[in-house]
């Protein structure tokens, strides 16, 4: 059955309930004119990351209308960042996506998955739900945070029947709910259609894999792996198995190939006096990748022994990056508490990039109100 007809009416969406007309054709007229333009690029990202949203929405037993939400968040793209280190197709900060159990590190980014970022978006929007007993207060709370709505409610008691221009928030946060609501609205009435997303099957490739290698061999277009599987850090995973969604289409033909896509190599032969650290810097790669490449290889290397070395363009490191991670710079001004540590976290990016990209050291102290330069994984929504 095709997920789109789980689709509920207008007369029985959660979202839409206990608004008046008046709210509902202003807050729809307001998301046409502010996402007609971009409804292709929407619908395009869409294609390859709602149908597993979809999946989650109905386990968590959600309105289905959420599904609107990224469309304003991230306008789809599981790869955009906010200025305030926001990230996903739900924009969730760091902290948050901790609190609910979104994990990330060196291979993955939670934040980017679709399953674990829809599950920590869609539980926290319940909660929010369950707190106000409003869908409108449950999207500002989502939007402006909690605590900010609740002290505004207890100086101005607010319920749909007030209408949704009298709610006691900024007019930012005013505007994102009422495109939440306009498109959860326009959706439903098929005003703006989402296409039928392409359904996927989960496997865990065998490593060594080049992710590259992988799609070339197994036909399918440049890049596609990284549109469905957005979380993935890197093109190379040389030793710990990984969990993918491939397109069904190409699931068989996926699973055949995995054998043949390891990292192109060659071998080189242990001279007297070589070691780890003297091959890697000739090659210009890590002792990390050099050990990954030679599982089990100890420091003490013995003549005529024999080595995996990458081959040439295999050891540049945007060859070795999921390619849909450009890199940009965000100006960024430190706030109290924070640390390298923590604000590199918070834009999936290192310390020690930031650092030299600001002429720092490690241990140098920043204070709040400094100005630096963090080189922030993104790309435009």
């Amino acid at each position: 059955m095709s997920t789109d007809l789980l689709a509920p009416s207008p007369q029985t969406d959660p979202v839409l309930a206990g608004l008046s007309t008046e709210d509902i054709s202003r807050a729809r007229f307001l998301a046409r004119q502010n996402y007609q333009r971009k409804w292709k690029t929407i619908s395009e990202r869409s294609r390859f990351v709602r149908g597993r949203m979809l999946d989650t929405l109905t386990r968590l037993n959600a309105p289905l209308s959420l599904q609107v939400i990224p469309a304003v968040e991230s306008t789809y793209n599981p790869y955009a960042i906010s200025h305030s280190g926001a990230l996903g197709l739900w924009q969730l900060m760091p902290r948050t996506a901790r609190g609910l159990g979104v994990r990330s590190n060196k291979k993955i980014n939670g934040r980017r998955s679709i399953n674990a970022s829809t599950k920590a978006a869609v539980t926290y929007l319940l909660q929010l739900h369950q707190h106000f007993n409003s869908w409108p207060l449950a999207f500002a709370a989502y939007n402006l945070g909690p605590n900010a709505i609740d002290k505004r409610l207890s100086k101005q008691p607010w319920t749909a029947a007030d209408g949704i221009q009298a709610m006691p928030i900024p007019p930012g946060t005013l505007l994102y709910v009422q495109h939440i609501i306009g498109l959860a609205a326009l959706t439903q009435e098929n005003k703006f259609i989402f296409p039928q997303p392409v359904k996927t099957r989960s496997l865990e490739l065998c490593v060594p894999v080049d992710i590259h290698r992988l799609a070339r061999l197994s036909g399918l277009s440049e890049n596609d792996i990284f549109h469905f599987n957005p979380r993935l850090n890197q093109a190379q995973y040389l030793r710990k198995t990984i969990t993918i969604h491939v397109p069904e289409s190409h699931y068989q033909r996926v699973i055949k190939k995995m054998q043949q896509a390891g990292p192109l190599y060659i071998k080189q032969t242990i001279q007297k006096g070589d070691s780890l650290w003297h091959i890697a810097h000739n090659h210009h790669i890590s002792v990390a990748i050099l050990k990954d490449m030679n599982q089990g290889v100890s420091k003490t290397l013995h003549p005529g022994q024999q080595l995996k070395v990458p081959l040439g363009n295999m050891v540049n490191e945007s060859t070795r990056s999921n390619p849909l991670l450009s890199k940009r710079r965000i100006r960024y001004m430190v706030r109290s508490g924070d640390s390298l540590w923590r604000i590199a976290q918070r834009f999936g990016t290192t310390p020690d990039m930031i650092a030299r990209r600001n002429r720092l050291s490690r241990k140098s102290i920043i204070k709040a109100g400094d100005m630096l330069w963090v080189p922030a994984r993104m790309r435009p929504s």
